[in-house]
């Protein structure tokens, strides 16, 4: 310890780092940061504390914002004056690549002197390890490089700070070192590498959301393309994890991408057992929709059991398929059986398997069932009230045990299953008449969720809506096709007993049945009775002035079917489609333009 002739309250402690050893390319900026780590870890920021430069400069200096205080007033004041009295040591090149000099200055008293003593201590050990131990980096860099997962690092500005080598494989970055520092999109512009959300192509960039929030996302996926390997395709799922700085503040995220296209696809391919939706796929912004997929969230990173409710159609395995892929078991098997479409006889054999020549007509090799398909993943019973009474007391035993028996088997084999169930009906009910062990409902109801039908949301009809008319239109060949404002005001007066399954339906045949390019209510109630010649459904009254208004479309639709008629007769001809109609050609400009949504 030295302390200053010129100013004796400030003491002085002098740091070396040999110039035999590699270095940082900006040793202030790694100085900073280990000493601004230490110095908060400790509780010392309301300390006068100062790290500084060889030549004087005030690398770093606490307490934050207070530069007015006397006494880190006079740490600045000093510093530069004891630069000058025989430090750095000799030897030393002032800073230069090969060596640096530092020096730590504290305040008065014996409390900060002592703590000045062990920063000092550890900020040379923590240099020397991060910054001028490069055996020690390289390790670690080798490490992470020979992981086959991508790994990157961004600051909370999208700054890119670090890089391994499957990353820069898959971005076809070449100059690694020339790409650090720059933001994410400004990398991929000078790869030509794009990515694109599988699910909402306008919000890829999650990341976002991790900063804002302080939240990780699981399993985005990806479509990763490049502009210098054309035809080249990937998918990649994407985790990303916020990082905290000292005051518990977002100061960047790292991210992990993994492909899914060898060891998910081959599962998929073979026994289909991958979920496909995630929850970004679940229609609906109203706040009842909202709510639950908050809700389902929640309980996605829990391993309990989830209990699903909902009417037929509003899309109860979107939701065990959302929940899966939110989870910690989003890598494994997602089975799905559907308990209403086995027959009594045969359900044991599907969901607990069989061994060889356990029945007649049994296979030789026996039967793998899905319970144990499932094992490490998740199994979704849908119409799970449909279980007979038999298999429903061995669900609950390998519930208990976590073990199930083939039929015809006495080896118990171990599963890690986490049961997602769904049902349209009241097991509570079922509980009384004796159709539903209650002890099984309460294994499986540990979460519970409830869907709302769309007529509780008639906010998400419309949305939904246009959603399934996009869908059909890329689909189909009959080109692009918008709903009249009558025929939208029928849709919101129904009640949709068949929720949104029923809206899908509906949507897709009056996009197939209608020949025009706007779709008229007229079109909506056959599409409707096409199936059911007396149907009733659509009761919704117009008023008179929607009766005109209606009468003045369908002549609008007469017109412009007639107008098409003449230009097509004419090759497209405006003058000649005129003689055709009888009417002036200037007639026939202002009726392509009154009419132009419905010559579309």
């Amino acid at each position: 310890m030295n302390t200053s002739g010129k100013d004796k309250q400030t003491t002085y402690l002098n740091i070396e780092i040999s110039n035999n050893e590699p270095t940082f390319t900006d040793a202030k900026t790694a100085a900073k940061i280990i000493f601004d780590f230490l110095v908060t870890e400790r509780g010392l920021q309301d300390e006068p504390l100062a790290l500084c430069f060889c030549d004087g400069s005030v690398v770093s200096a606490f307490p934050h914002g207070q530069e007015a205080s006397d006494d880190l007033h006079g740490l600045q004041q000093a510093a530069a004056s004891h630069a000058g009295a025989g430090f750095p040591p000799s030897g030393s090149d002032g800073g230069a690549v090969g060596g640096y000099g530092f020096f730590i200055a504290a305040g008065s008293g014996k409390a900060v002197k002592a703590a000045a003593e062990k920063l000092k201590s550890d900020f040379e050990l923590l240099f020397s390890a991060f910054g001028h131990n490069q055996q020690l980096r390289e390790f670690i860099f080798d490490g992470l490089d020979a992981l086959p997962n991508s790994i990157c690092v961004y600051d909370k500005e999208l700054r890119l700070l670090y890089a391994n080598s499957d990353f820069c494989d898959y971005l076809h970055i070449k100059d690694r070192e020339a790409e650090l520092g720059k933001h994410i999109n400004d990398v991929l512009h000078t790869c030509g590498t794009r990515f694109t959300s599988i699910k909402k192509p306008h919000s890829y960039l999650k990341v976002n959301d991790v900063i804002k929030y302080g939240k990780p996302v699981i399993d985005w996926e990806v479509e990763v393309t490049s502009d210098k390997s054309p035809g080249e395709c990937m998918i990649a799922s994407n985790d990303m994890y916020p990082l905290f700085d000292t005051r518990n503040e977002v100061s960047g995220v790292a991210e992990i991408s993994r492909s899914r296209n060898t060891k998910i696809n081959q599962v998929r391919d073979t026994l289909g057992l991958v979920a496909d939706y995630t929850f970004e796929d679940i229609l609906g912004n109203s706040r009842p929709m909202q709510d639950v997929k908050k809700l389902a969230m929640s309980f996605a990173i829990s391993p309990y059991n989830v209990l699903i409710y909902g009417e037929s159609g509003t899309g109860k395995e979107l939701f065990a398929q959302s929940i899966h892929n939110y989870s910690t078991r989003r890598n494994k098997p997602f089975v799905a059986i559907n308990c209403a479409s086995i027959s009594p006889e045969l359900i044991d054999s599907e969901l607990f398997g069989y061994e060889s020549g356990a029945f007649t007509g049994a296979s030789k090799n026996g039967h793998v069932g899905k319970i144990e398909l499932s094992n490490e993943g998740t199994l979704f019973l849908d119409e799970v009230a449909e279980l007979p009474l038999h298999a429903q007391t061995r669900l609950l035993r390998t519930l208990e045990t976590g073990q199930i028996t083939r039929l015809g088997g006495s080896r118990n084999i171990s599963v890690d299953v986490r049961v997602i169930a769904a049902t349209n009906r009241s097991l509570e009910k079922m509980i009384e008449e004796g159709l539903f062990r209650e002890d099984l409902y309460y294994r499986l109801m540990v979460l519970n969720i409830t869907i709302p039908p769309l007529r509780e949301r008639p906010e998400d009809i419309i949305p939904c809506c246009e959603f399934f008319l996009r869908q059909a239109m890329r689909t189909n060949t009959a080109g692009k096709k918008t709903i009249e404002k009558n025929a939208m005001k029928l849709l919101l007066g129904y009640d949709w007993p068949g929720n949104v399954r029923e809206l899908r339906n509906i949507i897709n045949r009056v996009y197939v049945m209608s020949s025009s390019s706007v779709i008229s209510r007229e079109s909506l109630i056959a599409a409707f009775q096409f199936n059911n010649p007396h149907y009733s459904g659509l009761t919704a009254e117009m008023t008179p002035a929607e009766m005109l208004r209606e009468k003045q479309l369908e002549i609008s639709r007469s017109y412009a079917s007639l107008l098409k008629e003449a230009l097509l007769l004419a090759s497209g001809n405006k003058a000649e489609a005129a003689k055709l109609m009888g009417v002036s050609r200037k007639t026939i400009y202002n009726m392509l333009e009154k009419y132009k949504e419905y010559l579309k």
